[in-house]
């Protein structure tokens, strides 16, 4: 058996790591947009009166926003960091898909998708404070994203530290 050929066992693992992996990828690249397409399909039809909605589904005048410029700054900020996500898992399921688990690009984005969760608690945060109302309490901020986040960037350093000492155990001979 040639040093650098895998044994059967392994070759059977990473070919179910690879198999979930292109699934999850092809579900994040087709299926997440399709569901973005089918909600803007039912909002025009909505528009175009085609689709009614029952009366609690429509805002009230009295149920509109204090901070309106607030809100469509974290919806956009929101929309940026879930498209930087989407961006990342895409790549970081694309590297797992060809077999690249543990390298330093599958690493930095595991710790970029940490990253991104304390950010978005950061932004949760921050809309607390920036725009306070009744309705956004401040135990809603999401530390459920800040504890994730923390988590992810942990085992990321772990996966690194992983990698750095076989590295070095393939190097002593």
């Amino acid at each position: 058996m040639n040093p650098n050929e895998q044994p059967p066992k392994n070759n059977a693992r990473m070919n179910r790591i690879q198999k979930v992996s292109r699934c999850i990828r092809l579900f994040l690249q087709y299926g997440i947009p399709l569901i973005f397409v089918t909600y803007g399909v039912f909002d025009f039809l909505v528009i175009l009166h085609k689709v009614v909605l029952s009366e609690a589904s429509h805002p009230s005048a009295a149920d509109s926003e204090p901070y309106p410029g607030a809100f469509m700054f974290w919806a956009v900020l929101n929309l940026i960091v879930y498209l930087f996500w989407y961006r990342t898992a895409l790549k970081l399921f694309g590297f797992l898909e060809k077999g690249i688990l543990f390298t330093a690009e599958t690493v930095r984005c595991i710790q970029i998708l940490g990253g991104i969760y304390c950010a978005r608690f950061i932004m949760d945060l921050s809309l607390h404070f920036i725009a306070p109302s009744p309705d956004n309490h401040l135990l809603a901020a999401g530390f459920d994203d800040l504890f994730t986040g923390l988590l992810i960037i942990f085992i990321g350093w772990l996966i690194d530290e992983a990698r750095k000492i076989r590295e070095e155990q393939e190097l002593t001979v």
